[in-house]
């Protein structure tokens, strides 16, 4: 009898365990799989911890499976109560964001998981980790003036309205035309002006200062671009009102009022002559006789 060379007889043996294992490793998918349908109807039925408990399930059997991260980072988002500071509440927000990062790892663009996780992010107060993500993001495409007014955002949600007004600075120098210009500087404006507006007995002396300058430069770099922006010449006469809370002598209080009233005034005339410009709205036609 001939015997089996050595060599053929452990690469028969070799295939063998490959062919086993991908059968196990079909099935285990097949199982997952499965476990996924379940879930996604127990997410359907808004049972939302039967459904984590199964997409984790479902990813023990086949690790790789996207669509569980995917599914499953969705559900610790709902499961996640913003406002809520508990340890437990926190972690919640950290699995959903990881799952969720896995599934981006694949799929780049998908916007709506980006801002689903920035959300969380934001919301759990991990505001370090929303930077530091779309500053990745900005660093493939640095003229991405959508990357960089999020990023802007951030910072303001954050309580760092110096940063942000720095990265609305860099979207207006992002923009090609003049309304693009003009828009970054509304968001300029408009930081400066909520956060005297809203903070009024808190941002005081040269803070305000501070904020009005940077408020009243955006706007007449505005103006500059669209010398009848209403919104640009309304704004600046809020900005100067503003202004005038951080000045102690009253001659200088008086000065900014009068400031305020220039571009108030320009303001109205400015609406008066968008009103004459606008059509007549045309009144419904009466009803013949007989109709």
């Amino acid at each position: 009898m001939s015997r089996v060379p050595a060599s053929r007889s452990v690469a028969a043996s070799l295939a063998l365990v490959v062919v086993a294992l991908l059968v196990l490793t079909g099935c285990d998918e097949l199982s997952a799989r499965r476990l996924i349908q379940e879930a996604n109807r127990d997410y359907a039925d808004q049972e939302f911890e039967k459904a984590a408990a199964k997409f984790e399930a479902a990813l023990r059997k086949a690790p790789d499976l996207q669509i569980a991260h995917h599914n499953l980072g969705i559900t610790y988002s709902r499961l996640f109560k913003a406002g809520l500071e508990t340890p437990a509440n926190k972690a919640l927000a950290e699995k959903a964001t990881d799952h969720l990062q896995i599934w981006l790892a694949k799929h780049p663009k998908d916007d709506k998981v980006r801002k689903l996780m920035t959300n969380l992010w934001i919301d759990a107060g991990d505001y370090q980790r929303a930077i530091d993500f779309w500053k990745k993001v900005h660093d493939e495409d640095p003229k991405a003036r959508d990357v960089i007014q999020r990023i802007g955002a951030i910072y303001l949600k954050s309580g760092d309205w110096r940063t942000s007004v720095e990265w609305y600075e860099k979207d207006v120098a992002a923009a090609v035309d003049g309304p693009g210009r003009l828009s970054g500087l509304t968001s300029i404006t408009n930081i400066a002006f909520n956060k005297m507006l809203a903070n009024r007995d808190k941002v005081l002396g040269p803070e305000r200062l501070e904020l009005s300058e940077i408020g009243l430069a955006a706007a007449a770099d505005g103006i500059k671009i669209d010398d009848k922006s209403i919104a640009m010449w309304s704004i600046s006469g809020g900005l100067w009102n503003q202004r005038a809370l951080a000045q102690g002598p009253s001659w200088a209080v008086a000065v900014d009022r009068a400031e305020a009233q220039v571009y108030q005034q320009r303001t109205g005339v400015l609406k008066e002559e968008a009103k004459k410009a606008a059509p007549p709205t045309q009144a419904p036609a009466s009803p013949g006789k007989g109709s």
